[in-house]
């Protein structure tokens, strides 16, 4: 039973025992690097979005003419960031 691994179902909480092919388990490992890879390069979405200058600080900067400065919060951030 070298290949059994136990599942739960994470919408109804029930676990079975199954066993895998070699086949199946390399699919499932290459499918997990994949998915761990579109993780990672998104991740400097997610923090830019948390320290990007809100809508409102938009807003007054092109209110009070100040898009330099605006553009200088957004450059530094996407430096702190990179893609």
């Amino acid at each position: 039973m070298a290949n059994e691994v136990v599942e739960t179902s994470v919408i109804t909480g029930e676990t079975i025992t199954r066993d895998y092919t070699q086949e199946e388990k390399d699919d499932i490992a290459a499918v997990q690097v994949r998915a761990k890879k579109a993780f990672d390069d998104s991740d400097y979405k997610t923090k830019r979005l948390t320290e990007y200058p809100s809508i409102s600080e938009c807003v007054h900067a092109i209110l009070d003419d100040d898009l330099e400065a605006l553009q200088a919060k957004r450059t530094a951030v996407k430096e702190k960031y990179p893609k």
